[in-house]
């Protein structure tokens, strides 16, 4: 069954992930104005808060919750929801 509220949008971008004191480079995959996935390699968990910045957008410091790990990154749920 389908969670989320919002549609996905296919969006791949260089991004960067502040948690814990570390940084982590990925690549959003695709992005909602509630979520975003981003491939990295991290050992995050769930429910951690990562900060979030897009390359090249305006998107920066995004807080977000960590709320799905795969074998290649991170479903991303934001604390507040974009406006495009």
């Amino acid at each position: 069954m389908e969670k989320r509220i919002s549609a996905r949008l296919t969006f791949r971008a260089k991004a960067y992930i502040h948690w814990n004191n570390h940084d982590i480079e990925g690549q959003v995959e695709n992005v909602s104005v509630d979520g975003a996935f981003v491939t990295a390699a991290s050992k995050v968990q769930i429910n951690d808060v990562v900060s979030l910045t897009i390359n090249d957008t305006p998107t920066v410091g995004i807080n977000a919750k960590v709320v799905r790990l795969t074998n290649t990154g991170m479903g991303l749920r934001f604390e507040k929801a974009l406006h495009f």
